[in-house]
Protein backbone atom coordinates (compact mmCIF):
# COMPACT_ATOMS: atom_id res chain seq x y z
CA UNK A 1 0.00 0.00 0.00
CA UNK A 2 3.32 2.40 0.89
CA UNK A 3 4.03 2.15 -2.62
CA UNK A 4 0.37 3.10 -3.67
CA UNK A 5 0.48 6.10 -1.79
CA UNK A 6 3.58 7.55 -3.01
CA UNK A 7 2.34 6.92 -6.44
CA UNK A 8 -0.59 9.22 -5.85
CA UNK A 9 1.95 11.79 -4.61
CA UNK A 10 3.78 11.82 -7.39
CA UNK A 11 0.93 12.17 -9.40
CA UNK A 12 -0.18 15.07 -6.88
CA UNK A 13 2.41 17.04 -7.47
CA UNK A 14 2.22 16.62 -11.22
CA UNK A 15 2.79 20.62 -12.12
CA UNK A 16 6.46 20.88 -10.15
CA UNK A 17 9.64 19.83 -11.55
CA UNK A 18 10.38 16.51 -11.02
CA UNK A 19 13.54 18.05 -8.14
CA UNK A 20 10.56 20.47 -6.91
CA UNK A 21 8.40 17.22 -6.48
CA UNK A 22 10.53 14.70 -5.32
CA UNK A 23 11.38 16.99 -2.11
CA UNK A 24 7.89 17.80 -1.47
CA UNK A 25 7.21 13.81 -1.33
CA UNK A 26 10.08 13.42 0.55
CA UNK A 27 8.75 15.44 3.34
CA UNK A 28 5.55 13.95 3.17
CA UNK A 29 7.17 10.63 3.81
CA UNK A 30 9.32 11.69 6.55
CA UNK A 31 6.94 14.26 8.48
CA UNK A 32 3.23 13.98 7.14
CA UNK A 33 2.11 16.16 9.80
CA UNK A 34 4.90 18.89 9.29
CA UNK A 35 4.24 18.78 5.11
CA UNK A 36 0.29 19.31 5.77
CA UNK A 37 0.95 22.11 7.98
CA UNK A 38 1.31 23.94 4.42
CA UNK A 39 -2.28 24.59 3.48
CA UNK A 40 -1.47 23.72 -0.25
CA UNK A 41 -0.04 20.57 0.41
CA UNK A 42 -2.89 19.48 2.23
CA UNK A 43 -5.40 20.58 0.29
CA UNK A 44 -4.13 18.83 -2.46
CA UNK A 45 -3.40 15.53 -0.18
CA UNK A 46 -7.31 15.95 0.74
CA UNK A 47 -8.29 15.95 -3.16
CA UNK A 48 -5.73 13.42 -4.28
CA UNK A 49 -5.80 10.70 -1.18
CA UNK A 50 -8.81 8.85 0.46
CA UNK A 51 -9.29 8.99 3.73
CA UNK A 52 -7.70 5.79 4.50
CA UNK A 53 -4.75 6.52 2.81
CA UNK A 54 -4.61 10.19 4.94
CA UNK A 55 -5.12 8.50 8.27
CA UNK A 56 -2.03 6.27 7.49
CA UNK A 57 -0.15 8.86 6.35
CA UNK A 58 -0.57 11.49 9.68
CA UNK A 59 -2.44 9.05 11.63
CA UNK A 60 -6.25 9.94 13.41
CA UNK A 61 -5.38 12.68 15.91
CA UNK A 62 -3.58 14.52 13.86
CA UNK A 63 -5.66 14.33 10.82
CA UNK A 64 -8.39 15.73 13.12
CA UNK A 65 -6.14 18.79 14.08
CA UNK A 66 -5.74 19.15 10.19
CA UNK A 67 -9.26 19.33 9.07
CA UNK A 68 -9.83 22.84 10.74
CA UNK A 69 -12.24 24.93 9.34
CA UNK A 70 -9.75 27.44 7.06
CA UNK A 71 -8.80 24.07 4.93
CA UNK A 72 -12.37 22.56 4.48
CA UNK A 73 -13.51 26.39 3.65
CA UNK A 74 -10.94 26.19 0.82
CA UNK A 75 -12.34 23.04 -0.43
CA UNK A 76 -14.22 22.45 -3.95
CA UNK A 77 -16.65 21.54 -4.70
CA UNK A 78 -19.40 21.64 -2.27
CA UNK A 79 -20.42 17.76 -2.03
CA UNK A 80 -16.09 17.08 -1.04
CA UNK A 81 -16.37 19.69 2.12
CA UNK A 82 -19.30 17.84 3.20
CA UNK A 83 -17.51 14.68 2.97
CA UNK A 84 -14.58 16.00 4.81
CA UNK A 85 -16.45 17.93 7.57
CA UNK A 86 -18.94 14.39 8.49
CA UNK A 87 -15.40 12.64 8.46
CA UNK A 88 -14.13 14.99 11.35
CA UNK A 89 -17.47 14.61 13.26
CA UNK A 90 -17.32 11.27 12.60
CA UNK A 91 -13.45 10.72 13.68
CA UNK A 92 -13.61 13.27 16.50
CA UNK A 93 -16.50 10.70 17.81
CA UNK A 94 -13.98 8.09 17.54
CA UNK A 95 -11.14 9.30 19.11
CA UNK A 96 -13.41 10.40 22.37
CA UNK A 97 -14.97 7.28 22.93
CA UNK A 98 -11.85 5.38 22.45
CA UNK A 99 -9.94 8.27 24.88
CA UNK A 100 -12.75 7.87 27.63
Amino acid sequence: MHQDIENKLYAMFWDLTPVARKDKIKNILRDPVAAFRDEQVFLRALNSLNWYELIQLAGSDHLLELLNNVNLNHLFPESRRKYYRNAKSLLSKYIISAAG
